[in-house]
């Protein structure tokens, strides 16, 4: 009889205890989308990502291009230094302040990314590891609605400092890398 009285009591601790992490969910949805995160501490950043958001995905469907917001440039560096976010997007002076580690950027270290794209005081940066052809899809989309998303000619983006290779390749006009055979 104890025991019975005891049953209910084990099976909802055993319950309770077996809580999960959505770190899976949130794992799986930031491989599914190309997420372009800004921040609300760099203000042109968030409502540009928008419009460029819509861009990719108007010429790369299967992109699922997303924006997100962090809160400050501390979550930006956090996201972006564990790899847990491949793309952002910051002003000139942001971008130059998270690579070397100053302005905002200094209590936290600097970053290390390569240069996707530019429009006028915004720059697209990624991940040193991002895939060459996932750069140049994105490089190749954004050049393909330049005139709609306010892109920088692709002659000035060239001689930009700092490009990823896969953007190099898409603003030389060469054919995309070939993908992965895991891809």
């Amino acid at each position: 009889m104890k025991f019975c009285l005891q049953l209910p009591f084990l099976i909802l601790i055993t319950f309770v205890l077996s809580g999960h992490s959505p770190w899976g969910q949130y794992h799986v949805y930031r491989q599914k989308h190309l997420l372009i995160m800004s921040t609300i501490q760099d203000e042109p950043t968030y409502p540009f990502s928008k419009k460029l958001v819509a861009v990719i995905n108007e010429v790369l469907p299967h992109a699922s291009a997303r924006p997100a917001r962090a809160k400050h440039f501390q979550r930006v560096h956090s996201l972006f230094s564990t790899k847990q976010m491949k793309v952002m997007l910051l002003s000139r002076s942001n971008a130059v302040a998270a690579f070397n580690g100053e302005g905002p950027f200094a209590e936290y270290g600097s970053l290390d990314f390569r240069l996707l794209y530019q429009f006028g005081d915004l720059q697209l940066l990624g991940q040193v590891d991002f895939p060459d052809q996932f750069a140049w899809l994105v490089t190749d989309a954004v050049m393909r609605a330049q005139s709609i998303i306010e892109a920088d000619p692709p002659e000035v983006v060239i001689q930009l400092p700092n490009l990823h290779p896969g953007t190099l390749i898409a603003l030389k006009n060469e054919p995309m890398p070939p993908l992965p055979e895991s891809m």
